[in-house]
């Protein structure tokens, strides 16, 4: 039996190590955007992006995936004694690599801050099965809506990866990048 890719390292909020998640909230409080579906790459325990948009009034919601057994636990913790957050936040446990779009839901918005961080030596492997980073972002942009945004984390340890990915991903797909905010590439859909 082949077991799944997990994050096994705990990851709480530390604004100066990795303060994507709160510029996001803040990059959505700037465009004044309500009522989206978020995609969300990587919770921490802290669940601040998921959490802060299900507080915010805000009416978006966040779908977001997590490997890491720690940061689900935190998210069960979370709703069962919040359960209000529950209506617009939902966190699945699973390797982003093994996502099949087919499972998934039009999207506004899709966080992809931890691109090329985290695939493991098997991960697109014929008998893992998984995806590519570049795969994964093709597939993420095919279920964002025309007009959505896709943003990336500059600070991330794997961003000269990813800047490889998002290069030939923009000759794949329809996307113009819009800029920066903060510590976020911003790239919208055509």
């Amino acid at each position: 039996m082949l077991k799944m890719n997990t994050w096994t390292t705990r990851w709480d909020l530390d604004e100066a190590q990795c303060p994507c998640d709160v510029h996001f909230n803040d990059w959505i409080a700037d465009q004044k955007l309500t009522g989206k579906s978020i995609y969300h790459f990587g919770t921490g325990t802290h669940h601040v992006l998921g959490r802060g948009q299900a507080e915010n009034g805000s009416d978006n919601t966040v779908f977001a995936i997590t490997a890491s057994v720690e940061e689900y636990d935190a998210y069960i913790r979370l709703v069962s004694e919040n359960a209000p957050v529950a209506r617009r936040y939902l966190v699945y446990f699973g390797d982003i690599y093994l996502t099949n779009p087919r499972l998934l839901p039009e999207f506004d918005a899709v966080t992809l801050f931890h691109l090329c961080e985290f695939p493991a030596p098997n991960t697109a492997s014929a008998e893992y099965g998984g995806l590519t980073d570049l795969d994964l972002l093709i597939a993420l942009t095919d279920r964002l809506r025309p007009g959505g945004h896709v943003l990336f984390y500059t600070g991330s340890f794997a961003f000269d990866a990813a800047e490889r990915a998002i290069a030939e991903w923009q000759k794949a797909r329809s996307v113009a990048r819009v800029g920066e905010f903060k510590s976020l590439l911003v790239f919208r859909k055509k």
